[in-house]
């Protein structure tokens, strides 16, 4: 059988069951047999148990009020009509339900209204609750109309039923206020308890509101009345706990009288009904304190809550919280804010809000410290005179509603068991940003990602050395063709030279960098290609009688800046020859170039062969190129060096036809990071070997894809395999 043919029978039973009890009711003796045979068998068994199990459920739990009053000689049905009162009955299930009837009479009888009871005559039920039933009512004796409230348990009623009804009645009784029910007299009749108390005719705040959203100085004034009246029941050292519009009554001359002590605490008496962690009152009404049952925190605080609460309530037509249930409802009364009263009435005066939002403050220390004082700012506003209580502060609203993200309430120990929907959708934002983020940082900032393999950076920079030197005319020609071939700008960055550089790429600064190949090194360096040989030039001034490295000792020798490749090569150079550059004067900079500074009387210059700077300076005739004896011994030792002869053909003003100058050199190298997107070093390396970069006599790419015992850029290794007829490099 599926759920929804369950559910169908379900329904059939209820409306069967229904139907005989309305019938039982109404004075009918429907045949028990002739009522099932209507249906079919499988719902016949299930109905006649039921129905025998409510006659069981009669038979066990005693006469009620009906059966017992008429064996008693103070009570006797008055023969006036059949007003029957269904709440008399009491059966614990099937209350105000007549079950089981024989030959047209009820086994156990109810009681017909208007009818006797003691000194009592009951005419009409007036209202119902969870633990009473009221009656309108006549003592018979005085003559004066009168509220009887008996227990809807009648004789079945618990000790703590009847001990919580007679704290009630004992509560109220002790109050003396032209705003409380006065109560007459309570006791016991015929198993019954009860209580009289006086009658008011008029209607409650309940019904007034349903009716119609009420206005300001209406509302202020009713529930400024019911502050004072509760305020001399806590001087009288009773809390009551369960305020609420339904037991505001509004009598005949437009003033409220306060009822309902049911749940009313002594303050300073232990009673022993409240169950620790038991929540009683009215939901919708109740104090967080209340619903989170705190017993030992119901106080005053308790009652200027629950005024608040049916201030908002009269106010806008709905209490503060109401979810689906019970349960959700008193959730959201611990946990949730209530909505901002002028949110739903726009009209009202943010004075009436700040008293609303005072009053029903989560923590009770916060709210409005005696109902006196609610009282007077609410008599204020009546008067149009400033309220003490100040409005919340925006920041402390913001906190307590940011409290209400469950995750954010979670890491701020602040539990969130009912949230609503806007604070669900904030917290799936901050999920959906904190997982964007995440995925950011995969994609983005982890150098493995695919994406950032991928990514073509928008600015791709470029340390390029000194302005005017070698490294920066190749890297302005190559910024010019990657730029016009990517779509991409490139920028290029000033340096002192090839030590700087390789500290820019290091730090993040630079995309590419040109520097020496003795240079390079780590594991983060890549090679994207090498561009050019640079050689080691050492110049002595003429008439200096500089004949080797040797004759240097304490001279003056121009060897670049701090940072230079040429610095970094010369000195390794002069250690190896045995050469303690200590005893020397090394120069940084210069003034106007090489033949305009007298200030030196030699320079080691790393640059490509035939440089011109080096032309210049043999073809004015104050300087001459030095021989390196060593150069072979010291190209074993660095292996980023290789030895190298220079003739009169690349120098034809500074050397004899015949002459040949020995000396080494290395490779200057375009490099990158290790991890540098691939995207880019392919789209660098195509703009490379463009023809407009070929022209200032870099290696071919053909040349270049020969090279070995270097670390290549992935990207860089696949584009030269295609150079060397598919081998691997």
């Amino acid at each position: 059988m599926t759920d929804s043919n369950e559910k169908e029978i379900d329904l059939e039973l209820d409306r069967a069951l229904a139907e005989y009890l309305t019938n039982c009711d109404s004075g009918q003796s429907p045949d028990r047999q002739a009522f099932l045979s209507k249906y079919s068998p499988g719902l016949q068994e299930k109905l006649s148990a039921l129905l025998a199990a409510a006659d069981w459920i009669e038979k066990q739990a005693g006469p009620s009020l009906g059966a017992l009053l008429p064996q008693t000689s103070q009570i006797s049905f008055l023969e006036s009509g059949p007003a029957l009162d269904p709440h008399m009955e009491t059966l614990p299930v099937f209350a105000g339900q007549s079950i089981a009837r024989s030959q047209g009479k009820r086994e156990f009888s109810q009681p017909e209204l208007p009818c006797r009871f003691g000194e009592y005559e009951l005419l009409r039920v007036i209202g119902r609750g969870g633990m009473g039933v009221v009656y309108y009512g006549r003592q018979i004796d005085l003559d004066r109309p009168v509220a009887i409230k008996m227990l809807r348990s009648g004789v079945l009623a618990s000790d703590e039923e009847v001990q919580r009804f007679y704290v009630e009645a004992r509560s109220a009784a002790k109050l003396n206020h032209p705003r409380i029910v006065t109560v007459y007299q309570c006791g016991e009749q015929a198993g019954h308890h009860y209580f009289s108390m006086d009658y008011v005719e008029g209607t409650d705040l309940d019904k007034l509101s349903k009716e119609k959203p009420m206005d300001g100085a209406t509302a202020a004034r009713y529930v400024r009345d019911a502050a004072l009246a509760i305020q001399f029941a806590h001087d009288h050292g009773i809390v009551h706990r369960d305020l609420k519009p339904a037991n505001v009554l509004v009598d005949k001359n437009d003033q409220i009288r306060l009822t309902d002590f049911g749940l009313a605490k002594i303050v300073g008496k232990e009673t022993g009904l409240t169950v620790t962690g038991a929540a009683l009152g009215t939901p919708s009404f109740m104090s967080p304190e209340q619903a989170a049952g705190q017993t030992g925190m119901q106080n005053e605080a308790t009652d200027v809550y629950s005024l608040g609460a049916v201030l908002y309530a009269i106010l806008t037509g709905q209490p503060p919280f109401r979810a689906e249930n019970a349960l959700q409802t008193l959730m959201q009364v611990i946990h949730r804010p209530a909505p901002r009263l002028r949110t739903l009435r726009p009209d009202l005066s943010k004075d009436l809000e700040t008293i609303v939002e005072i009053c029903l403050n989560k923590a009770p220390q916060q709210r409005y410290h005696s109902a006196g004082a609610l009282a007077d700012d609410l008599d204020r506003t009546l008067k149009r005179l400033p309220i003490s209580a100040r409005p919340i502060p925006a920041w402390r609203r913001y906190w307590s509603w940011l409290l209400g993200v469950p995750i954010i309430g979670a890491v701020l120990d602040n539990r969130v068991v009912e949230p609503t929907a806007t604070h669900r959708w904030v917290q799936r934002g901050i999920f959906t940003t904190i997982s964007l983020m995440i995925l950011a940082w995969l994609l983005l900032l982890v150098p493995e990602s695919v994406w950032f393999k991928e990514r073509m950076p928008s600015v791709v920079r470029v340390a390029a050395g000194l302005e005017g030197g070698d490294y920066s005319v190749v890297a302005s020609v190559l910024a010019k063709a990657v730029s016009e071939y990517s779509g991409k700008k490139v920028e290029l960055l000033s340096t002192q030279g090839s030590a700087e550089n390789i500290e820019h790429l290091g730090a993040g600064l630079v995309h590419l960098a040109l520097l020496q190949a003795d240079v390079v090194g780590g594991s983060d360096v890549a090679v994207v290609a090498p561009l050019y040989y640079e050689v080691v030039h050492v110049l002595a001034r003429t008439g200096s009688e500089i004949q080797d490295l040797a004759d240097l000792k304490s001279r003056r020798v121009y060897v670049g800046q701090a940072k230079a490749g040429s610095r970094v090569t010369a000195k390794r150079l002069l250690k190896f020859c045995g050469v303690d550059v200590q005893d020397m004067t090394l120069v940084e900079t210069l003034t106007g170039g090489l033949t305009v500074d007298n200030s030196f009387d030699a320079a080691i210059l790393v640059s490509r062969m035939g440089s011109s700077d080096v032309l210049t300076a043999m073809q004015s005739g104050q300087f001459q190129l030095l021989d390196i004896p060593q150069a072979w011994q010291f190209a074993l030792a660095e292996p980023t060096f290789h030895p190298i002869q220079l003739s009169s053909k690349e120098y034809p003003a500074g050397l004899k036809s015949e002459a040949t100058i020995r000396t080494v050199a290395t490779t200057a190298y375009l490099v990158c990071d290790q991890q540098a997107p691939d995207i880019m070093v392919s789209q660098v390396l195509k703009g490379l070997y463009s023809p407009a970069v070929s022209a200032v006599g870099i290696l071919t790419a053909e040349q270049a894809a020969h090279w070995q015992g270097i670390a290549w850029h992935p990207a860089a290794r696949e584009f030269f395999q295609a150079y060397r007829g598919g081998d691997k490099l």
